[in-house]
């Protein structure tokens, strides 16, 4: 991304039920690196677990996915309820104007959904993940916005004391 786009903030999964503030805490992230974004009508939206029912999480995915202003689709959170939508998105304006796909957990779905459909998404925190002094989350911040503006990044994992070299017979 660069400064100026746009993402879409929306919940296509489980309900945001007194989650208002860590909406807010994405939306000021958001416009601290310079871009702009949009929340789905139906984000705080509730049936019964969901974040609305399935056909306005729904009209709020594919509104996303349909629009060329929009570089980025970032989940609120995620649960379960995501399965119960996949099925009813069309990407045929998305492949015109690809996006990023943002989140985890059940969001996983649309992972693999898109990656199935030739494009790479990002496997990252969720807007319900800020809290309002951010801490223990400046590292996790610090990669997520490396990932959306394309800047390198690199992971040096140290191995434990019980990984062992073998092989293994086919």
């Amino acid at each position: 991304l660069k400064a100026g786009d746009t993402v879409a903030i929306v919940a296509p999964s489980g309900i945001l039920k007194d989650r208002t503030d860590e909406v807010e805490l994405a939306k000021a992230l958001l416009k601290s690196w310079g871009l702009n974004y949009v929340v789905g009508e139906h984000v705080f939206s509730r049936n019964n677990h969901f974040a609305g029912t399935d056909e306005e999480r729904c009209e709020d995915f594919q509104k996303a996915l349909d629009d060329p202003k929009i570089s980025a689709i970032w989940a609120a959170r995620g649960g379960y309820g995501t399965v119960r939508i996949i099925d009813k998105l069309d990407y045929t304006k998305f492949k015109k104007n690809p996006k990023w796909i943002i989140g985890y957990s059940d969001i996983t779905a649309l992972h693999n959904q898109v990656h199935n459909e030739g494009y790479e998404s990002i496997h990252a925190m969720m807007c319900v993940s800020l809290n309002e002094n951010k801490n223990g989350l400046e590292e996790t911040i610090a990669t997520f916005k490396d990932a959306l503006f394309g800047s390198t990044l690199s992971y040096t994992l140290k191995g434990s004391k019980y990984n062992r070299t073998g092989t293994v017979a086919a």
